[in-house]
């Protein structure tokens, strides 16, 4: 009786340790990535890049713990815990350090061997500790009469409900509150301090668990946290802009936000890119009474990025009644506005300019408003949210909300001379997807160019004689800016040839669209390629691929393994239980990307829900897990059912997301699209089914992979734990990388959904080929 009371009074403690881990590892998941993308200059590929080395550390962790750990569980859980929880505030500072040690010359973007050598240093160590951590614990529940198969299923619920708190605590406490260094450091203790109830029995490190929490908590603090996070934010920042001392900096839930400079000439980067100088009162008000007189008459305005910095004042100048601009992230433009000059912070107070705290799109998708003149003047779409201002479908809303004879003029870089290669392919994306929504498009010569497009070819015009007349009949004072300006910006040679080259380049490429954001692939491509790497033309080789044989290439790992099977049947129950494990770790990858993006693009502001669309994927895990836990102790037949029927479940929930991906835009009209709770909900309630069907497949690989080892319990534990983790995160490590930069922009979203149909289906014809044990 008193073993059983003491394992009962035991259990509260070491299921608080599992969430605690949980809670640990996706704060510090969330918080390295953020710092990822600033390191690496806003770069998409960031994303894909930081979460497979995260998710190979967990992997390459697991494998290496399921021998050592069965050997001193106790130890190698206290000590992975607390060397996580060290390694956030650690890799934030080395992250810093590590991009301004690795800067490129002034000018130049971080070419790919440096990129990925920051992503490992930073995500993978942690990474590491956390599939050491898992393995360990795991192996460790069985010292407490947890039977192997239970201790694994318990302990994955519970780390996923940790994970569930930990993303709602970084994303709803740390973020809108606390800088990223303080914030880790805080979170971290508060963790270990979770931890030290289970250090007396469960964990043999109960004051250094106490030591730990103390040190992070004053890591946390102002004094010395804050001083640390000013350095370490300048060291980066000279990194990123060497030579340009530090203002001020800012991070938001949207981005990270940092202006540098001196009093003559600032300087402004959005979530680690350059996105402006000001003030530049020349060049500011060239741009702006371009862009005027590029509307027959601009009373009507909605701006889209571009005119803050300095445009908007002498926008004012002109014949203006209201100017529009949605912009969702008003703690950067407050930080922004404290540094603009005088008469550029008075035209944001004139009571003819209106921001509005929205998403452009939702803004446009809600608003009834005509304008006369609609400026989209984002950076190139090198990330998924900026691509989605580049799509077919943003197009067509815009000019929706144009007036009869209103225009839409569209930032585009590309080059000054002849378009080749990935910029034309990029402009092409993008000039095919603005005429498919306006009859009249035409394009300005680079390297600052113009899609001007509308309904009126009198409208929408760049003729320069027209534009002159415009200008003249305002009769606007200014000793800057004269008439003949039109035709040194618009020379109908060069107009008509910039025409034609886009125009060639988009029979080439098809028109970028919210399910597959060709416009994004392209610029990318482009981008990297500048640095001289070698994955910028990777990227473009990729993506000249033909469509079938690249959708085939992630099937033959599945295929040699079901025709080895065939041959060879010793062992299969074992080798498909893995293999599940990693095909459902990749899909599971894949489809909280899919519905992320799918999401990031109808509704917007993505990162303001991010956390939380992360934690109800969490959620979906625990319950899945804790369904299907009695397959972690099942005998081996009834293992093998259990594996049967969630591989069954997780391919009929691909077929229902592709199908969902095909009907969406029927089901999310422009009444649907507006209203942002039920966008939210059918996410939300997509991915907590994504995470259901991926939690289920975990402890049904892990039983059957317990039902073929005879080895001791704490052993069994280890060896099962540590292999379905190490497959579960070696599939999505690969599929995070290259779904992001690849097979979305490729294929769209119904085409990687199907891809992951085509791999589940594979997965489960493997595990209904395999013989069924006997009892």
């Amino acid at each position: 009786m008193s073993t059983k009371h003491e394992r009962l009074q035991g259990s509260a403690p070491r299921d608080l340790l599992f969430a605690a881990a949980g809670a640990l590892a996706i704060a510090l998941q969330v918080t390295l990535l953020r710092e990822l993308i600033v390191a690496l200059s806003g770069d998409e590929a960031a994303i894909g890049l930081g979460l497979a080395a995260w998710l190979s550390g967990i992997a390459a962790g697991a494998a290496a713990a399921r021998s050592l750990a069965a050997r001193a569980p106790r130890s190698w859980a206290a000590t992975g815990f607390l060397l996580l929880a060290v390694s956030g505030p650690v890799m934030v500072l080395a992250c810093r350090f590590l991009r301004a040690w690795l800067a490129p010359p002034p000018g130049e973007l971080l070419t790919t061997g440096p990129s990925i050598l920051i992503a490992l240093a930073v995500l993978a160590p942690p990474g590491l500790l956390v599939g050491i951590v898992f393995t360990a614990l795991a192996s460790a529940a069985s010292l407490f009469g947890v039977a192997p198969g239970r201790g694994i299923a318990r302990l994955y619920v519970l780390e996923s409900l940790g994970s569930l708190a930990g993303g709602m605590a970084i994303t709803w406490v740390v973020i809108p509150n606390l800088p990223p260094l303080r914030g880790i450091a805080l979170l971290a203790a508060a963790c270990v301090l979770a931890a030290i109830p289970a250090a007396r029995r469960f964990l043999p490190a109960r004051f250094v668990f106490l030591a730990a929490a103390v040190a992070l908590a004053l890591l946390g603090t102002r004094a010395i946290g804050g001083r640390l996070e000013e350095i370490s934010s300048r060291a980066r920042f000279r990194g990123l802009a060497p030579g340009i001392p530090l203002l001020a900096f800012a991070d938001t839930p949207y981005q990270h936000v940092a202006i540098g400079g001196g009093d003559d000439i600032r300087h402004l980067y959005s979530g680690g890119q350059y996105a402006g100088s000001f003030p530049d009162p020349v060049s500011s008000e060239t741009t702006a009474h371009t862009l005027a007189c590029l509307s027959p008459h601009p009373r009507r305005i909605l701006a889209v990025g571009g005119v803050v910095l300095g445009a908007l004042r002498f926008l004012l100048t002109h014949p203006v009644l209201r100017v529009d601009i949605p912009e969702p992230d008003r703690k950067a433009l407050a930080l922004v506005r404290r540094y603009l000059g005088r008469e550029d912070a008075a035209a944001l107070d004139d009571p003819r300019v209106h921001v509005i705290e929205d998403d452009p799109r939702r803004f446009l998708v809600a608003g009834s408003r005509k304008y006369d003149l609609i400026l989209v003047l984002t950076p190139d779409p090198v990330t998924l949210q900026l691509a989605r201002f580049t799509t077919a479908e943003f197009f067509a809303l815009a000019a929706a909300s144009l007036a009869p004879d209103g225009v839409l003029v569209v930032g585009l870089k590309t080059a000054p001379n002849e378009l080749t290669g990935e910029t034309a392919a990029m402009g092409g994306a993008v000039f095919g997807a603005l005429r498919s929504a306006l009859p009249v498009v035409h394009a300005s010569p680079g390297p600052e160019g113009y899609l001007v497009a509308g309904r009126d070819a009198e409208s929408a015009t760049l003729d320069p004689s027209r534009l002159a007349d415009r200008w003249k009949s305002r009769a606007i004072k200014t000793d800057r800016f004269v008439p003949e300006m039109f035709g040194v910006l618009f020379p109908p040679e060069r107009v008509r040839s910039q025409e034609e080259s886009l125009a060639r380049a988009a029979e080439a490429t098809p028109p970028s669209r919210d399910e597959r954001p060709v416009s994004f692939l392209h610029a990318l491509a482009r981008r990297q390629t500048i640095t001289g790497g070698a994955t910028g033309r990777f990227i473009a080789r990729l993506a000249h691929i033909p469509r079938a044989v690249l959708f085939v290439l992630p099937l033959l790992p599945c295929l040699l393994l079901l025709s080895a099977a065939a041959g060879n049947r010793g062992g299969l129950l074992a080798r498909a239980a893995v293999h599940a494990a990693t095909v459902t770790g990749a899909c599971g990858m894949v489809w909280s990307l899919l519905l992320l993006f799918s999401y990031q693009t109808r509704a917007g502001a993505l990162y303001g829900r991010i956390g939380l669309l992360t934690a109800i994927f969490m959620l979906g895990l625990a319950v899945g897990g804790g369904f299907a836990s009695r397959a972690a102790s099942a005998d081996r037949p009834r293992a093998r059912t259990w594996l049967v029927a969630t591989s069954a479940l997780a391919l009929g929930f691909g077929i229902l997301l592709s199908l969902s991906f095909l009907l969406l835009p029927a089901i999310a009209g422009r009444a649907v699209q507006s209203s942002a709770p039920f966008l939210f909900a059918l996410h939300g309630a997509l991915l907590l089914a994504a995470g259901f069907v991926t939690g289920c497949v975990f402890p049904s690989s892990a039983g059957a992979l317990l039902g073929a080892d005879g080895s001791t319990a704490q052993l069994r534990s280890a060896k099962a734990a540590g292999a379905i983790e190490s497959a579960d995160h070696a599939g999505a490590a690969v599929a995070a990388l290259l779904a992001s930069i690849l097979f979305i922009p490729v294929f769209g979203l119904t085409g990687t959904a199907s891809m992951a149909v085509a791999l589940q289906a594979a997965a489960l014809a493997l595990v209904v080929s395999t013989p069924r044990p006997r009892g």
